[in-house]
């Protein structure tokens, strides 16, 4: 198989690339790259893309995604949300282990393995339950998780109260060098439905403080710091988080973090009339707080942008918005907002691949993709200047929650290529 990208303007922070040439892909690798105008290679390719005007970059891994399936069924396949994230240009995943059965045996990871393989739209790189049935109680068999394939552990959104149990499963960890992801919100504090401000007062809706992921946070980097863990924060959605994460890393503790996109678009203001779209957790803050998480993209101190995505059915979002399920549908709408980020001067392109691509996949452990020849062909293809309607008809997710349904939105993704081969095309 031949693919030629014409004209394209490659982005690849591993080399600080920024320029416009032609890409040509041959079994599975990049084998040239250049102006290849003048070459009588067009006659040999089997696939041919004219790109002028889009933007080629490595291909996109996600630390934090719910691929729903098993027994949930109604709110979204792995081949449906596979082949989503496709379309958003990933190759590469990092699903929760929040699944129906829970992600803590090998035998769990075994099965969602294979019916990603089966779809054939992105590879995963798994991660486990950190404690048995996140229950919070008794370790998982981390090293035969790791043994499965798993790249780290997770208790997903659920809180681990017992400060020993916590210390054992970090102690076991950092033996075997395995790596902890968290998703920091005390479980008492965090019980409300919205951000703690004054929406949710004038709402009634029951708050959840800022001090439930700062307290959260400073607990857990009090233990990684004590027992030598490689560790992990996804969703980072506080000004102050960010700066517990910036002094955390000043001090030399080996950390990392990563902000939802929804978190680095919408603030608490979108709950006005009681949205339920807009219901996630951790919860949409304020404008200092999104501000403070765009910011610590830009300066590193966030290190990656995840997609958060959890599709739901339409009947989840059907309810008082205190009943409604929390999660969001991203998918379909990840490079949007990210163009929408750009468009506003907050963010480039180049902070947007190195967070979403280069460091995600380091924080994976997964070689990262790069624009060299030589190297795998895992690329993403973006046409920023595409107008479209995400409805039903234009949406691949089969969740029905995603916030800007029936909005005109622009920028989507071109193609999307796994080792040399289309796993997405528009």
């Amino acid at each position: 198989m031949k693919i030629m990208i014409r004209g394209a303007r490659l982005l690849d922070p591993n080399q600080a690339l920024d320029r416009v040439a032609d890409v040509l892909i041959k079994d599975g690798v990049i084998d040239t790259i250049g102006d290849l105008s003048n070459t009588s290679i067009d006659t040999q390719v089997d696939i041919q893309v004219d790109a002028k005007g889009m933007i080629l970059s490595p291909s996109f891994v996600d630390l934090n995604t719910c691929l729903r399936d098993l027994n949930q069924i109604q709110k979204g396949t792995i081949a449906s949300e596979t082949h989503a994230a496709a379309s958003a240009g990933f190759t590469h995943l990092c699903p929760s282990p929040d699944t129906q059965p829970c992600s803590d045996s090998s035998s769990v990871i075994s099965l969602i393995k294979s019916k990603v393989e089966g779809a054939g739209f992105c590879d995963i790189l798994p991660v486990a339950a950190l404690t048995k049935g996140l229950k919070g109680a008794a370790l998982s068999n981390m090293e035969s998780l790791s043994g499965a394939g798993c790249m780290g552990f997770s208790n997903a959104g659920y809180d681990i109260s017992d400060n020993t149990v916590l210390l054992r499963c970090y102690e076991y960890a950092a033996t075997f060098g395995l790596k902890v992801l968290v998703q920091a919100q005390d479980e008492k504090l965090g019980s409300g439905h919205m951000h703690a401000g004054p929406t949710a007062t004038r709402m009634g809706l029951d708050g959840i403080p800022v001090i439930a992921e700062t307290l959260s946070i400073s607990r857990h980097l009090e233990l990684m710091q004590h027992t030598g863990v490689e560790g992990h924060f996804n969703q980072l959605s506080s000004a102050k988080g960010v700066a517990l994460i910036r002094q955390a890393k000043a001090q030399g503790i080996k950390v990392t973090a990563d902000a939802g996109i929804a978190h680095l678009c919408f603030t608490d203001a979108k709950i006005e009339g009681y949205c339920s779209q807009y219901h996630v957790q951790p919860p949409l803050r304020e404008e200092l707080d999104r501000k403070a998480l765009v910011a610590g993209i830009k300066d590193g101190t966030i290190d990656a942008i995840c997609s958060a995505h959890q599709p739901h059915e339409s009947a989840a979002k059907c309810a008082p918005f205190a009943a409604t399920a929390s999660g969001m549908a991203v998918y379909d709408m990840l490079v949007p907002l990210m163009q929408i980020l750009v468009d506003a001067g907050e963010l480039t392109w180049m902070h947007a691949i190195q967070a979403l691509s280069t460091n995600s996949a380091s924080i994976a452990k997964h070689k990262a993709s790069s624009l060299a020849v030589g190297n795998s062909a895992n690329l993403t293809l973006i046409d920023p200047n595409h107008h479209w309607i995400l409805n039903e008809v234009t949406k691949i997710s089969q969740g029905t929650n995603q916030a800007l349904a029936s909005q005109t939105l622009k920028a989507r993704v071109k193609l999307t290529i796994k080792q040399g081969l289309i796993s997405y095309a528009l």
